[in-house]
């Protein structure tokens, strides 16, 4: 493991062509304040820029993967006026949103790795990486209705991973789920014993490294804005990403390896 970037808020650690983001304020249920949002787009952006870096994984410090937005900060403040108290709430908010998004506009896998509770916009951050393993111990929640709120922008990500149904049984009931309700609502791809979180998750992320960089970059791309297509605009849509992923340097190298029982051996950075 080569040591990256140490923030009071996130460690940046590079095992192979894996850069780990992990979200370190444990102490502070890994809340998504203003400094950590500001913290994860940074480490995103820096991983997306990087040619060496071909998979991100984002992960949780201690028994929390994070507890949403920090409390303390989506409230008025003594010496601010309601107006003033909405525009800063709303500046956290498109903050948030703006991060969650470059995962979605990440040209590299993104995974959560969720060791604990993910919850509110913990919960969304899982559902907006591309895939997520979870320990059995984890648990997942949209608490807003409890404090008399609701979990409205959580849902933009949650709501789109598992079917709505689950997504509102969610919301509405402001109830903890376990990591295996979770993998059935198809909020997370698997889930393991604690002791093996890290290993599987590095397993994974390793593997997906190791395949075609310009296919995963374009092939996460198509995925996404066809996802919410029409049936037959989404076959339209997809046709020619496949032919320009299928003429690339790397899928001639694909298929030359395929047929020649050899392993590929893949640019080491791409544009």
């Amino acid at each position: 493991m080569a040591a990256g970037s140490e923030s009071p808020w996130l460690v940046e650690d590079d095992i192979g062509a894996v850069r780990w983001l992990t979200l370190s304020r444990p102490g502070q249920r890994n809340a998504l304040s203003s400094h950590m949002i500001a913290a994860l787009q940074q480490g995103l952006d820096a991983a997306t820029a990087d040619p060496a870096v071909r998979c991100i994984v984002l992960a949780g410090s201690g028994s929390v993967f994070s507890a949403g937005h920090d409390l303390h900060e989506m409230k008025a403040q003594p010496d601010e006026t309601d107006i003033a108290a909405k525009q800063r709430m709303g500046d956290i908010l498109k903050a948030c949103s703006a991060m969650m998004l470059s995962i979605n506009a990440c040209p590299k896998a993104v995974i959560a790795c969720v060791p604990g509770i993910a919850t509110a916009a913990g919960c969304q951050l899982v559902a907006a990486c591309d895939l997520a393993v979870a320990s059995t111990e984890a648990r997942f929640c949209l608490p807003g209705v409890n404090i008399g709120a609701f979990c409205t922008t959580p849902l933009v990500a949650v709501g789109r991973t598992v079917h709505r149904k689950h997504a509102m049984e969610m919301a509405l009931t402001g109830d903890m789920f376990s990591a295996d309700e979770a993998m059935r609502m198809g909020l997370v791809n698997r889930t393991v014993p604690a002791d093996t979180l890290h290993s599987v998750t590095a397993q994974l992320a390793a593997g997906i490294a190791g395949k075609s960089a310009e296919g995963i970059r374009r092939g996460k791309q198509a995925f996404y804005q066809q996802i919410d297509m029409p049936l037959e605009q989404a076959y339209a849509f997809t046709c020619e990403p496949m032919i320009e992923t299928m003429t690339t340097e790397e899928a001639h190298e694909g298929v030359a390896a395929f047929f020649g029982k050899r392993t590929p051996v893949w640019p080491e950075s791409q544009d």
